[in-house]
């Protein structure tokens, strides 16, 4: 409608674009060689992989080996120089920094954002398009108070809906993580929750469990009347998802108003790295989701390891690289200016003397 070619296309030809160039974020080719360890963040898995298998075209002399352990591991393991670099739930605190020093030197790791994993509230309710749930109907659902869909204030919000006269199952995963963190402190924005933010969900008489985040969409695929906080990757063209509302009216999850709502975020520059923080409340977007980070040591023991961590840094935070991940694992991109300043950063990464 505005003869301009889709982001699918517009990836299409980027992703052409670093494969032909060979675009290896600044170090090159020939320079870059040996095998990176990294721990950290399971929501990290998918990211990697696809950063992983472009950078890899441009550096055929390197391997990645990237165990999903959690971020507390990671960056346990490169304190303890297990790891070459951590991936993290978020930024390091200056406490987290000093644990580095014997590893990373003198001035320890920092920690740059990489990327953005969008978080929709999924549900099976096929009879039901366009549902607004507000902050309140949210934490009532959640907490239990509410279990029905054609409970009254489900009705007040979507007047125009014929609701069913059915159970409201929430699926919850028993595993900690940084969705449920993210979904829990977007929660806790509601008069109506009082379990806090946490890392996980409690357990209510109406909700039904399951192990791992992975295993969240087959349940509710399989469970009619179940709702779900759910990464976006998983929620691709399977579920309908709840319009949310972030202070200026309901929004609906897409690529566009999660783009809109990080171009409202704000980038920090401090002595542990770049911090990017997505919107508290936006006027045209959707800003529920987890920031990734990833922490580097600010000194390797020698030129060829600063090399490589350089060079994969460096392709993380580029445009190929940020490409690579939208396209293949269904996240987005922090703001230019936080993948500026990283960029920056990243370029300090020295050896040893």
């Amino acid at each position: 409608m505005h003869n301009r070619p889709s982001r699918s296309v517009l990836a299409c030809l980027l992703l052409a674009g670093f494969v032909l160039t060979a675009c290896s974020g600044g170090t090159a080719t020939s320079e870059v060689r040996g095998a990176l360890t990294a721990i950290g963040s399971p929501i990290q898995s998918d990211p990697i992989g696809a950063w992983s298998n472009a950078w890899r075209k441009n550096n055929n002399a390197t391997s990645l080996n990237y165990s999903p352990d959690g971020a507390v591991v990671g960056l346990d393991a490169l304190s303890s120089g297990e790891a070459y670099f951590a991936a993290l739930d978020a930024p390091l605190t200056p406490e987290q920094q000093a644990r580095t020093t014997a590893s990373c030197g003198p001035d320890g790791a920092f920690s740059v954002p990489v990327s953005i994993t969008p978080i929709g509230v999924a549900f099976n309710m096929p009879s039901l398009r366009g549902l607004r749930l507000s902050r309140d109907v949210l934490a009532g659902i959640f907490s239990g108070e509410i279990s029905r869909w054609d409970a009254e204030p489900i009705a007040v919000l979507n007047p125009d809906a014929t609701l069913p006269d059915a159970e409201i199952i929430p699926v919850l995963p028993t595993e900690p993580s940084a969705q449920v963190k993210a979904a829990t402190t977007y929660l806790s924005k509601s008069g109506a929750w009082s379990a806090g933010i946490s890392n996980t969900w409690n357990k209510t008489d109406t909700s039904k469990s399951v192990k791992k985040n992975r295993e969240i969409a087959d349940e509710v695929d399989q469970t009619a009347g179940s709702i779900a906080f759910m990464d976006l990757g998983y929620i691709g063209s399977r579920f309908d998802t709840a319009l949310l509302d972030f202070g200026s009216g309901f929004v609906r999850l897409s690529k566009d108003s999660v783009a809109a709502a990080v171009q409202e975020g704000e980038t920090r520059v401090s002595e542990t790295g770049v911090e990017y923080t997505l919107p508290e409340t936006s006027e045209h977007g959707y800003s529920l989701g987890v920031v990734s980070y990833q922490a580097y040591c600010s000194t390797y023991k020698n030129a060829q390891l600063a090399s490589l961590v350089r060079s994969w840094g460096n392709f993380v935070v580029s445009p190929d690289g940020q490409v690579a991940t939208t396209f293949f694992a269904s996240v987005a991109s922090p703001s230019e200016t936080a993948l500026k300043e990283s960029r920056r950063r990243i370029e300090t990464i020295k050896e040893s003397k």
